[in-house]
């Protein structure tokens, strides 16, 4: 008699930024029927997670692309989650959209090398018009680096999302607790339909591993139409706080934005995001996934009451937040460096002509106090890497070389290898040229750089004086590419 194999692989799931409020509570309700795999860029919070059945927590750099290939090996579905309003590294000369937008491509290639069958995003819901905040404009982008490599992907565009631990629930309590008459800018009268995070998670439930029924983007809301002053009034009712609400129209959201921090104590990485995107008038789209949802969705009011430390009139806080100042000082210890510039990818060329032309472009720049001797492989003829040099004395500040193995016409890498100018020993550090969007952009960036001078004099010196020459040379391409 044969016997039966019960031993059946359950599919693999794989959380990128699975630390975070709505990646937390996914882990947990995915490993009930999936084999999770859960991403953090801090070795902190990898390390420090309860355990939970079915869950496997890992570390892994969403910069670096190798390190992520491997992560997704084995994958079934993928589940993205990423955002970049919290700092990475000691210095980071990059703007946040520019970060999201690499982070979203490398991911998208990531998962086309391992055959990722369905990739969700969980997204902002888009206003019908061309004006849109730079948040809104980000998350648009990283949408369209993820389906520009082939996998199928399901967007949920979702707005204010209610939670444990979420920004936007802990702004507007604070707000309430710590200010008596509270003055609002004009956005906070439209209206806009938050979510509850359990349903946001039965949508993604519903929608995993159906890459053939909900392809696309999709609108999300709760069964509420609220303005943000209605929430504001609302919280303050849940918290037994009485409080009067003055909207100003004359009011700029950068006065709102600096009174908000101010009063909440919240960094500005994560209150701009915030109120760039008090809401415009969104049409939402039905669809079946939304009449889905509605079947069990919960009011703003319960999902915030359940979300509340009721004793103490505090928003519960996210699983990560006794782990932040760990984070926050281990990024300080390893002290590296990151920089990234967007530039305008003329017609016809690629990242690889992109890095080429930079160097060449840099001697002259900078002449004549810098240098650039470019090597070149005597068989092929190609460029291996590069040796920059301070003319006055002939010092080597920095020495690249070229990965040739790992480097491709649309993403070229260049280790740090040597010069005065990074520390020896401790350098992993790497220069990338990386084109997205269809070769619309070509991507700059430095990564865990670890600079040999002083901190203080490096970002007073060479930190500036790279910012500089990167404008510079972003100037250049862009009358190039007219």
């Amino acid at each position: 008699m044969s016997s039966i194999d019960t031993s059946v692989r359950s599919p693999r799931v794989m959380i990128a930024g699975a630390s975070g409020f709505i990646g937390a509570a996914l882990c947990r309700e995915l490993a009930q029927d999936y084999a999770v795999t859960a991403l953090t860029r801090s070795q902190v919070h990898a390390q420090s997670q309860p355990e939970v059945s079915g869950v496997t927590w890992r570390h892994c750099d969403l910069y670096h692309l190798p390190e992520l290939t491997d992560a997704l090996k084995g994958c079934d579905y993928a589940i993205y989650l990423v955002h970049s309003l919290a700092p990475s590294s000691r210095l980071t000369q990059a703007a946040p959209r520019d970060m999201d937008l690499i982070l979203g491509d490398n991911f998208a290639r990531a998962a086309a090398a391992n055959n990722v069958k369905h990739i969700i995003f969980v997204s902002g819901l888009m206003p019908d018009t061309f004006r849109i905040s730079t948040l809104l404009w980000s998350r648009r982008e990283v949408e369209m680096a993820l389906t520009g490599h082939g996998i199928p992907v399901t967007i949920l565009r979702a707005g204010l999302v209610v939670g444990p631990g979420g920004s936007a629930c802990r702004l507007m309590v604070e707000l309430v607790r710590r200010i008596g008459i509270i003055t609002l800018p004009p956005g906070t009268s439209r209206r806009t339909r938050p979510i509850a995070l359990v349903d946001l998670i039965r949508a993604i439930r519903h929608t995993l591993g159906k890459p053939e029924q909900y392809q696309g983007h999709f609108d999300l809301g709760g069964p509420d139409c609220l303005s943000y002053e209605e929430m504001l009034r609302i919280t303050a009712r849940l918290l037994g706080l009485r409080r009067r609400f003055l909207t100003l129209p004359w009011m700029p959201n950068t006065l709102a934005t600096w009174a908000v921090r101010w009063i909440t104590r919240t960094p500005k990485a994560l209150v701009a995001p915030v109120m760039e995107s008090l809401p415009l008038e969104v049409q939402f789209k039905d669809s079946a996934l939304q009449r889905f949802v509605d079947q069990e969705a919960i009011s703003f009011e319960q999902a915030l009451d359940e979300s509340l430390d009721h004793s103490r009139k505090k928003l519960l806080p996210s699983p990560r937040d006794p782990m932040i100042k760990m984070a926050q000082r281990e990024i300080r210890k390893a002290s590296r460096v990151r920089s990234i510039q967007r530039i305008i990818q003329p017609p016809g060329q690629d990242a690889a002509w992109v890095a080429g032309n930079y160097f060449r472009w840099l001697g002259s720049c900078c002449r004549p106090f810098v240098e650039t001797v470019i090597r070149i492989d005597s068989q092929t003829g190609e460029d291996i890497g590069y040796q920059i040099y301070l003319r006055p004395g002939r010092l080597l500040l920095l020495e690249l070389e070229r990965d040739v193995l790992k480097g491709t016409s649309d993403r070229q890498i260049y280790r740090i290898i040597g010069g005065l100018l990074a520390k020896k020993h401790e350098n992993h550090g790497r220069f990338e040229f990386q084109s997205v969007l269809g070769g619309r952009y070509t991507m700059a960036a430095i990564h865990d750089f670890a600079p040999s001078l002083p901190w203080y004099l490096y970002l007073f010196t060479q930190a500036f004086a790279h910012f500089l020459v990167m404008l510079s040379y972003q100037r250049h391409l862009f009358r190039l590419s007219r």
